[in-house]
């Protein structure tokens, strides 16, 4: 019995010691390097299943564009779009006259006026063959040989097509400038002066077209070109109304008659010689 006790004595110091040598948060002693076993009691984890949130848009910028096309801006008022118009050029005004050398008026007469262009009109000159007619204005002279056109600053040619019958003087190229805003500027053509014809009431003119002896001495007393009054000194009444039509003239009565003034104004006999008929 007495070694059974003993026995017993020895397990229980033996399991004594291991329990303490096993204890928990026993701190290792300086200098050993072995590892002592520890036991670890993992507690179950509960994994939450997150949940999916909305993508997010990313914030776009007003007027950048997205995958390659514009984004209008929301909520910011749009300005109406305007046309910018371009300024108006300066204007000023030609005036092209047709009159003779002795500065008669030449109506009637087709005119043009061309603009020629790249050119400085401060320059007063138009370089030969560097210029391009780029618009053209046509015209006709009205009764004081003029015609006007309001056109816009520049250089410009201008000439004519004479009519039948007239004689141009020979100038060659006519050129001018317009230079400053709401200037006017004058170009002139001009013809060569028509030689007078013989004056229509000289004596030996109304002779030669009647056809009649120029000896005798004529007294005209009345004449404006277009109608007259003759008579010649000799004996008896020679006395004659005359009227000119187509360059010639022709006698319109002989004295004495017997054609009243109703019929002679109806001819156009003018009113002055009214006391020539009854």
């Amino acid at each position: 019995m007495a070694a059974i006790g003993k026995i017993w004595i020895g397990v229980v110091v033996g399991v004594t010691i291991v329990v303490a040598g096993c204890g928990v948060g026993d701190p290792q002693a300086p200098g050993t390097s072995s590892a002592r076993p520890t036991t670890t009691s993992a507690a179950p984890i509960s994994i939450a299943t997150p949940s999916v949130a909305p993508a997010a848009t990313p914030a776009v910028r007003p007027g950048a564009t997205s995958l390659g096309h514009p984004v209008p801006s929301v909520g910011a008022p749009t300005a109406p779009a305007t046309t910018v118009r371009p300024p108006e050029p300066a204007t000023g005004t030609v005036v092209l006259r047709t009159v003779t050398l002795s500065g008669i008026p030449v109506p009637g007469v087709p005119v043009y006026l061309s603009l020629q262009q790249p050119c400085d009109p401060s320059g007063n000159d138009i370089p030969v063959g560097e210029t391009a007619e780029t618009s053209r204005r046509d015209g006709v002279t009205d009764e004081q040989g003029r015609a006007a056109f309001v056109t816009e600053l520049g250089c410009y040619r201008f000439g004519m097509t004479a009519p039948a019958g007239t004689n141009p003087v020979p100038e060659g190229m006519h050129s001018l400038f317009l230079v400053a805003q709401g200037g006017t500027v004058t170009g002139q053509l001009r013809f060569q002066d028509i030689a007078p014809e013989p004056a229509a009431c000289a004596e030996s003119t109304i002779e030669t077209e009647l056809g009649v002896d120029p000896g005798p001495v004529a007294t005209i007393p009345d004449c404006d070109g277009k109608w007259g009054v003759i008579r010649w000194n000799t004996p008896g009444d020679n006395q004659r109304v005359i009227t000119r039509t187509s360059g010639t003239w022709t006698t319109y009565v002989r004295f004495p008659h017997d054609i009243c003034w109703s019929r002679a104004a109806a001819d156009g006999v003018p009113d002055r010689l009214r006391t020539y008929f009854c």
